[in-house]
């Protein structure tokens, strides 16, 4: 009887082992084609070779943008230099990403001013320095100065993954770094910010070129994987 009972046991386990790989290798496939049909839903903006799609907004000041080897390169001018998209792109209940990297200069290099429904807002990466991060403005105070900002520490010469995300009620922007050897490290979530009754706007010296843009000051910067997708809600 004894044999029996350890006979059904050893059963019992092995199914209930056989039902857990088994959820596991379900569970897997499933994270696998949601991974599969997220990456087919992304739009890429950048050729990696032309600036085709985008313009040349003048600011005054401009550095030079051009590409190589497969990276949009924003040069380092006396004060903003920028490149606009002039492509189709949505206003609200999407998600864009892209990657840049600081070369050389200590403020912002690869700040992307976005539609937020019928306004616009500039999400700041380096800026006043080299590590504040934030979005301007809300409710007219830009990124030094209102209470969604925080201090990153960027290196230079190195890959930093952005995601801003806009939706009906909030904007959220996540942050990951590469470290020393190339290798990207956690997606780190930086702004969490509810946009709901909440007022939107661009600084100043960018409410002439309100559309979907990157730009740097008196910094080199490049960008490269540039990318959207719509949201469904």
């Amino acid at each position: 009887m004894k044999h029996f009972y350890c006979i059904a046991l050893v059963l019992l386990l092995l199914v209930g082992t056989a039902r857990t790989v088994a959820a596991e290798v379900t569970l897997a496939k499933a994270e696998a084609a949601l991974a599969e049909t997220e990456a087919e839903n992304w739009i890429s903006m950048f050729d990696g070779e032309s600036l085709v799609g985008w313009s040349l907004p003048v600011f005054g000041g401009d550095g030079e943008v051009d590409v190589r080897r497969g990276n949009l390169i924003l040069g380092r001018g006396h004060m903003r230099t920028g490149i606009r998209y002039e492509r189709e792109f949505p206003r609200m209940n999407y998600e864009l990403r892209y990657e840049a990297r600081r070369m050389q200069g200590v403020d912002f290099f690869a700040a992307c001013t976005f539609p937020v429904g019928d306004s616009f807002c500039t999400f700041i990466p380096g800026g006043w320095g080299g590590g504040t991060t934030g979005l301007s403005s809300i409710d007219g105070f830009n990124a030094a100065n209102n209470p969604y900002s925080l201090h990153y520490n960027y290196r230079d010469e190195t890959w930093h993954r952005f995601r801003i995300r806009v939706t009906d009620d909030a904007i959220r922007v996540w942050i990951t770094a590469q470290d020393r050897e190339g290798n990207w490290g956690e997606e780190e979530s930086v702004i969490r910010f509810v946009s709901a009754d909440r007022e939107l706007s661009t600084r100043l010296e960018a409410d002439r070129h309100r559309q979907l843009s990157f730009t740097t000051w008196d910094t080199e910067g490049h960008l490269r994987n540039i990318e959207y997708r719509l949201i469904e809600r």
